[in-house]
This record gives structure tokens, C-alpha cells and sequence, in this order.
């Protein structure tokens, strides 16, 4: 009796998880939408690398509680560390977070694949904020995200 249930409590907990998944999925049309334009090959429009823990998010560039919509030119791929990561630069560093918002633009306004020249301009943000503090981020806990920066080229790393 005790067995079944537990099963009872699983069916529950799994029919919470699909109603979470349904709500979602809201984003999944303009994010694959995206993906397709974009093909970002396994990396963010942050850099971060794409893995089974760290999928992709729509990022809304104009912020949906300012009446930002849902639309591919207001949106940026994001993975969810860097989704997390630019989410700590908005209340921590509103320069670098600024920064980031104007290279989505950009990327929108190319409507394409990611130039180099704006991958040079991402990749160089990561190395100014984690190796050369340019932005002056003084708090610590940047070292959690210091582990998944590693899709930056080995030509921008100077010793």
C-alpha cells in the first residue's frame, strides 16, 4: 500500500513537471526561430558553451516588465549560466550590463550569423570583466562563472 503510494506521488510530481514544461514552451518558437537564424554552433551570444546543464534562454533585450514582447529583434540566445551571469551584471554593473545589451543589438540588427568582428567584441568583454577588471567588479562570486568562459579564442589570452 505504502508503494503505491508513492507512485501516486510520482504521477503528481510528474504531471507538475509537463505543466511547467507547457509554460515554457512559450518562448520555444521565437528561441528556435532564432536558433535557426543565428545558428549559434553550440555557444551563446555570450560565449558560454552550450551542454546538457546549461541549455539555451531567451533573453529579452528590452525587458519584458518595461513592455519588452517576445519578438526575435528584442531577444539574444542566451545558455542559463550566462543568462544568470548578465542577470548579476544588471544589479551589479550596469556599464558592463549595458555593454552586453548593445552588442545583442547589433547582432540583431546584421540579422545573420555572428560576424567576427562582434565575436572579437564579446570574447574581449569576458576577458575585460573576469582577467583585467576593467569594469571594477570587486565581488567574488564571479568566480563561479570563470569555469564556463572557456569559448574564448587562445589568441585574445595574453600572457
Amino acid at each position: 500500500m505504502k508503494k503505491n503510494r508513492q507512485g501516486k506521488r510520482n504521477h503528481y510530481r510528474r504531471k507538475k513537471r509537463e505543466e511547467v514544461d507547457i509554460h515554457e514552451k512559450t518562448y520555444s518558437n521565437v528561441l528556435t526561430r532564432m536558433i535557426d537564424k543565428y545558428e549559434p554552433d553550440d555557444e551563446d551570444w555570450m560565449g558560454f558553451k552550450l551542454s546538457n546543464n546549461n541549455a539555451y534562454t531567451f533573453h529579452h533585450i528590452r525587458e519584458r516588465r518595461a513592455g519588452g514582447k517576445e519578438e526575435m529583434e528584442n531577444g539574444a540566445i542566451l545558455t542559463r549560466f550566462a543568462h544568470q551571469f548578465l542577470n548579476y551584471l544588471d544589479l551589479h554593473n550596469k556599464r558592463a550590463y549595458n555593454d552586453y545589451q548593445a552588442i545583442f543589438r547589433q547582432i540583431n540588427k546584421n540579422k545573420g550569423p555572428i560576424p567576427d568582428d562582434l565575436l572579437e567584441d564579446i570574447y574581449g568583454m569576458m576577458l575585460d570583466i573576469f582577467y583585467y577588471n576593467e569594469y571594477r567588479i570587486s565581488n567574488r562570486e564571479l568566480d563561479y562563472y570563470e569555469p564556463f568562459t572557456d569559448a574564448r579564442p587562445k589568441t585574445l589570452i595574453k600572457k
